[in-house]
């Protein structure tokens, strides 16, 4: 794993749904930032976040998940070690899913986040404003990094929804949860995010086939093909 496959998939954060804005940095040294707004307003961000985590290890409390929901949106922050992932969410985003994505990928770039030094990279440029930002790549070439990244997570949590919703028609929300769950459990399915599309249709259908009358059987289970189908699975 290199620094652009790194880069990569970070950018790759943002083609989930709702996800408005990306940005890794560990210490002063700034990964990748792609914000909807001016890089002096990122860098701020940026410090805000550094010194909040700051407080939170003076009192030794080890964050590794923050949720701020603010009336235009949520801040979802992500922290492994000095290493922090910010993601911008809007109303359309799936949190579960985007923290899941999150944490999949500083688990899988752990060795070599731990390599990345905290001071600001000598590459880095100076703007008229005196704000420091890391030239990583150019528009076209992190495009086209992009593009070749390969997705990070599924869409497990709109599935899981789905799934709930037809159990629901003949069982409790905590009983469809719990025979849920049983089966990731019995399947020994870790994380559910890392499936790919076959996997999480067999996942699906195996909960469903646990129903036990048939006919009733056979109607859900047409019922979640043709709604995997609208979710092109």
């Amino acid at each position: 794993m290199t620094t652009n496959s790194l880069i990569a998939a970070v950018a790759a954060l943002q083609r989930l749904d709702g996800v408005a804005g990306v940005m890794l940095f560990k210490g002063r040294n700034t990964v990748h930032k792609q914000m909807p707004f001016s890089d002096g307003r990122s860098m701020d961000l940026q410090d805000i976040v550094s010194q909040m985590l700051d407080g939170y290890r003076q009192v030794r409390r080890k964050m590794r998940q923050i949720y701020l929901q603010f009336d235009g949106g949520v801040l979802l922050l992500l922290i492994q070690e000095e290493t922090i992932l910010v993601l911008l969410l809007t109303s359309r985003a799936d949190a579960d899913l985007a923290a899941s994505a999150g944490s999949v990928l500083l688990n899988d770039y752990a060795t070599l986040l731990a390599q990345l030094s905290i001071e600001a990279s000598a590459s880095a440029t100076r703007n008229e404003d005196g704000i420091e930002e890391l030239v990583v790549t150019s528009p076209r070439r992190l495009q086209e990094m992009t593009d070749k990244a390969e997705p990070v997570v599924n869409n497990w949590g709109q599935v899981r929804k789905v799934i709930e919703g037809i159990l629901g028609k003949v069982m409790g929300r905590a009983q469809a949860a719990n025979m849920i769950d049983r089966t990731l459990a019995d399947s020994g399915t870790a994380d559910p995010y890392r499936l790919n599309v076959a996997q999480v249709r067999k996942l699906a259908a195996s909960v469903i086939d646990q129903i036990p009358n048939t006919s009733k059987r056979r109607q859900l289970l047409t019922e979640l093909d043709s709604l995997l189908a609208d979710m092109n699975l």
